[in-house]
């Protein structure tokens, strides 16, 4: 379960983010896929789990460690982009999408060859058609049984606001979707959009205090309205992934105006309202699987910067993507720090 947010400032600069939530803790060291931070620069050789391709761009964000597969990243020219789970997703043979004329993508790595061929989500769209998801377990996951591969969809932004979002439906095939800057998991994108509809009432003031009509007796009643906050009287609050669509939608519009030098605290607080805490979501009451947060990621499109934050740390790596003229791997620190 995961939450992608977009949000812009004044000064017409885009910030996107966001929280990658799993069933388990994949920053202890044995975990397959142990978060790092990977940067390509344009004219490095890829080497894709089904073949291997050269970045045009220099690209960047975060991988499982020894991988390719970037969950969420940016590039040189301010396209970014992430994968959420879809139980949806449908996958093709790599035979079959050959011999369709398309050129079939591991699942896990769409994100990481999107931004290192493509500039714009102008160009996202009009190429999407060519590729599809092959029918192709991760090889970090090979032996992980029913959770051997992660199904997924995609969103990507870039830094004219311009946003998109791939979901794989027909044998592997995308459907490409103009996208409203957030993203969560099942159900399908279109379905998401469509629920936003039951909360025409929200608002990002009060609503103030509300007088009950008379009645037959002559009492009216007046309503006070509870402190702050009452605009968004009937927002979800729970974790599911249709919820925080909702709030991820409502808040990100909803927040004041900033500062581009403001922008990635502005996108951390709003991502404080879906980050999922440890064992609320627990699959059973043993426990045996728990959702929750395992990193945040901020993306700032106008300087190509990339910021990862691990759970239960307040330290944040910070790269750039003209940061390296070789392959380079970071660590994400996990250790926190106080003032």
């Amino acid at each position: 379960m995961c939450t992608a947010i977009t949000i812009k400032s004044r000064q017409g600069d885009y910030f996107f983010g966001r929280t990658l939530d799993f069933i388990t803790d994949i920053f202890k060291e044995a975990d397959p896929l142990h978060p790092v931070v990977g940067i390509w620069p344009a004219g490095a050789t890829v080497d894709g789990q089904i073949e291997s391709w050269t970045a045009r761009y220099a690209f960047g964000g975060v991988a499982p460690r020894g991988t390719v597969a970037l969950f969420d990243g940016v590039n040189e020219a301010g396209l970014a982009g992430e994968l959420n789970a879809l139980d949806e997703q449908t996958w093709a043979p790599v035979d079959a999408i050959r011999a369709d004329g398309r050129t079939p993508l591991l699942t896990e790595e769409v994100v990481s060859y999107f931004l290192s061929r493509y500039a714009t989500v102008r160009e996202v769209r009009d190429h999407a058609d060519e590729y599809a998801c092959a029918d192709v377990d991760f090889a970090p996951l090979a032996d992980a049984g029913p959770f051997s591969r992660v199904p997924s969809h995609f969103i990507f932004t870039d830094a004219s606001g311009d946003s998109v979002v791939l979901e794989p439906l027909h044998d592997g095939r995308f459907t490409v979707l103009d996208s409203i800057g957030v993203l969560t998991n099942s159900p399908t994108y279109d379905w998401q959009v469509t629920n936003l509809r039951n909360y025409v009432q929200l608002q990002g003031f009060n609503a103030g205090h509300t007088q009950l009509g008379e009645t037959t007796s002559g009492s009216g009643v007046l309503l006070r309205q509870i402190g702050y906050g009452s605009g968004l009287l009937g927002i979800p609050g729970d974790y599911t992934s249709t919820s925080r669509f909702v709030r991820a939608a409502f808040l990100s519009r909803y927040i004041d105006d900033f500062d581009s030098a403001e922008g990635i605290g502005a996108l951390r607080d709003v991502f404080a309202s879906v980050v999922v805490p440890r064992g609320i979501e627990k699959s059973d009451p043993s426990g045996t699987y728990r959702d929750s947060t395992q990193y945040w990621s901020g993306y700032d499109l106008t300087n190509r910067a990339i910021y990862v934050s691990a759970h239960g740390t307040n330290a944040t790596i910070r790269r750039t993507v003209s940061d390296v003229t070789e392959p380079a791997v970071y660590d994400i620190p996990l250790a926190p720090v106080y003032a």
